[in-house]
């Protein structure tokens, strides 16, 4: 496209001597193999970018030099790559915008003080358009900042790098051999109501040492920090500090040192406490430990590690991929593409950016958002679900947020936008028909729809043999594999306490025995007494042989005998009621299906089709088919193998220690495996897809609001 080089407007600004405010400092930059010069404000904290040819005009701003000179200049030195006056123009525009400039003009005291109205409205949207973390400015702590310069720069250098890696390094070799004891019972640990109140104790903390890293790694740096204060994330009062300065580091590793700080410091912290807790007794002191680590070590990496967000890896990420202000300009680049190619105007320009630049912008871009928009409306409902009220005027704020004001600008910009003023009818065309198609595609066009649970392999119990009583198993009656016959003797185990007890009622019986004929020809009264003892040790004896028979486990069906781990039976000792095998017959293993509430009347009404995956086979799909539904709706689970403790995602009571409870109401169905012959482990787990008629998005939206509103919301 060409760029004419004079423009209607110059008259207005040729004879304008401006100068640079003397607070404003000018940087040189290198970003992927391209000079740019970074112009910061230090009163506002504010950076901007400029090309050379910018920087060389801004450079000669002294307040003797008219705008015409300036140009004529850049002209000179920079030919063919000096900005048009149209270019120009715009610069003065972004200086001035950014109160930036001094010129030999009177200023406009109407235009300042609503440029200042400007910045007073776009600080407010700053700090309360986002319901979900509201800034409260506090404090400049860069004196303090100062005064500890010495201690700062020791810590962030290679002699403190050293002794993070002494302290963290370590931790994460000896984690994973205490993991079954710190991830035993995890989401009942984290979700008990005193713990949630040493979280809400902790978090702060930990965030504010978070937030002293990026302060003190900027200091360290060179920069200054002068704004600190709070965010209210979700309700909960979070330090920050303003740590802009570092984005005028020329070291690119310099400045992911700065955004990766926070990071770095939690890690460190993290690790001292797992030293203490390996160290200490369990108690207070251990479970605040506990929630150190899983503040300081996990959620910081979840979520301060994820560049989606824009917390810490956002910045990092842009710094390392040499890409400054990457969400602002992806937003930018969707703009431009929507305008040129959507609404078809011609005379838009494309950012200035190189082809991995565009890439760039295209994938964060699209990605951030619609993540962003998924975090929001999760956080939002979560609250709901706990405090409706306050839930439902943060959904509604977030919504307004997210989609009001952006629909409300894209509105503005349609109807009154100079850009679009050659193409205004396109334009609103385009819009309105793709508004129409796409509230026709969620109205009217059926989409997939699928409720997903879990269940495990379930055999009928005459299937299944189980230990008659405690012992140590001793050897295979039968060898399994074998075809028996109901009430067949399978397995042999051993009690020797059950065994002595026999011999001696044995032996007691026939004493008594022997006892009672001496008395019954001499002493007939005494023999009575000794009959009555008889029948009690008799009664005694019978009691024992029943321990005793009980330790022959023996089939309930006729079929084939089955164990899992044959090699590893002999000696282990087995509990009353305990898994010894199965007899497979006639009956073949069903799938018992777990359903919460909100979800069983689409899995009664509308199931088409049943799909399976074993958690042992997970690439291989079953197909079955509903047999039945269990009556009544309860809590308690079928095994153990589905609640969150045995590897399932059900929550449930933790006070139920030996019969595993969920904290809602759950449905059981059996499903008829189509391939049964499939199965080799029962009691394994199986995710389960019921797959349902096919149903307007809109539909599916409804029926999930209502179960939210029915089941999350109690109303």
């Amino acid at each position: 496209m060409n760029v004419p080089l004079l423009s209607n407007w110059w008259y207005r600004v040729a004879a304008r001597k401006p100068k640079l405010r003397s607070h404003a400092r000018l940087y040189r930059h290198r970003y992927r193999g391209e000079v740019w010069y970074l112009l910061q404000d230090p009163a506002s904290t504010r950076v901007h970018r400029f090309s050379p040819s910018a920087r060389l005009i801004i450079a000669l701003m002294d307040g003797k030099r008219s705008i015409a000179e300036l140009w004529e200049i850049a002209n000179k030195h920079l030919g063919e790559d000096a900005p048009t006056q149209d270019e120009v123009i715009q610069l003065l525009g972004q200086l001035h915008s950014a109160d930036l400039l001094e010129s030999d003009v009177t200023p406009d005291v109407a235009e300042l003080f609503a440029r200042g109205e400007r910045e007073e409205r776009a600080r407010f949207l700053r700090t309360y358009a986002n319901p979900m973390a509201l800034r409260i400015p506090l404090l400049d702590p860069d004196a303090v900042l100062n005064r500890c310069q010495w201690l700062i720069r020791l810590i962030w250098s290679r002699w403190g790098g050293l002794l993070w890696l002494v302290v963290v390094l370590p931790a994460l070799f000896l984690v994973p051999s205490h993991w079954p004891e710190l991830s035993h019972n995890l989401s009942d640990r984290i979700l008990a109501v005193d713990n949630l109140f040493a979280l809400y104790l902790v978090f702060p903390a930990i965030k504010a040492l978070h937030e002293l890293g990026h302060a003190t790694a900027t200091k360290a740096g060179g920069g200054e920090v002068h704004d600190m204060g709070i965010v209210l994330l979700v309700l909960l009062p979070v330090p920050y500090v303003e740590a802009s300065a570092a984005s005028v580091f020329k070291s690119k590793y310099r400045r992911a040192l700065v955004g990766a700080a926070g990071v770095i410091v939690e890690l460190f912290v993290a690790a001292i406490a797992f030293y203490f807790w390996l160290l200490i007794e369990p108690g207070i002191v251990r479970a605040v430990l506990f929630n150190v680590m899983l503040i300081a070590g996990v959620s910081t990496l979840l979520f301060n590690g994820n560049p989606l967000l824009r917390y810490d890896a956002y910045y990092i990420l842009a710094d390392l991929t040499e890409i400054p202000n990457l969400a602002a300009r992806s937003t930018r680049y969707w703009g431009y593409l929507i305008e040129r190619y959507l609404l078809g105007v011609s005379e838009s320009e494309p950012p200035d950016a190189s082809i991995s630049e565009k890439t760039w912008f295209v994938c964060y871009g699209f990605a951030s958002t619609i993540y962003r928009m998924l975090v929001t409306i999760a956080i939002a409902l979560f609250i709901a679900s706990r405090f409706f009220v306050v839930g439902v005027i943060l959904a509604i704020w977030a919504v307004g947020a997210m989609a009001m004001f952006p629909v409300f600008k894209a509105v503005k910009h349609l109807v009154g936008s100079p850009r679009l003023h050659k193409h205004r009818s396109r334009a609103i065309t385009v819009t309105v028909s793709l508004l129409i198609a796409a509230v026709g595609f969620i109205l009217m066009v059926p989409m997939p729809y699928h409720s997903y649970a879990e269940g495990v392999v379930w055999l009928p119990e005459q299937a299944v043999v189980r230990s008659g009583a405690n012992g140590y198993f001793q050897d295979f009656l039968i060898q399994p594999g074998a075809a028996v016959i109901k009430g067949q003797a399978l397995t042999q185990s051993v009690d020797p306490v059950v065994e002595a007890q026999l011999r001696q009622s044995i032996a007691k019986v026939a004493e008594l025995e022997a006892e009672y004929a001496a008395d019954f020809v001499q002493d007939r009264t005494k023999a009575e007494m000794v009959n009555d003892r008889l029948d009690a040790e008799r009664a005694r004896l019978a009691r024992a042989q029943e321990r005793t028979d009980a330790l022959v486990a023996r089939a309930n069906t006729d079929g084939i005998f089955t164990v899992s781990q044959m090699g590893d039976m002999p000696g282990r000792y087995y509990h009353k009621g305990e898994l010894l095998g199965y007899v497979m017959g006639k009956t073949s293993p069903i799938v018992r299906v777990v359903v919460p509430q909100d979800a069983v009347d689409n899995v009664r009404a509308l199931t088409n089709h049943i799909r399976l995956r074993l958690v042992h086979q997970p690439g291989a799909v079953m197909t079955g088919s509903m047999l039945r539904e269990v009556p009544g709706g309860e809590e308690q689970l079928p095994s153990a193998a589905l609640a969150a403790e045995g590897g399932g995602e059900i929550a449930t009571d933790p006070r139920e220690n030996k019969n595993p409870k969920a904290l809602q109401r759950m449905f059981q169905f059996d499903i008829a495996i189509d391939q049964p012959n499939d199965i080799e482990k029962f009691g394994q787990r199986v995710f389960v897809r019921f797959e349902h008629q096919k149903t307007p998005l809109s539909v599916q939206w409804y029926r999930s609001i209502r179960r939210l509103f029915l089941s999350s919301l109690n109303v």
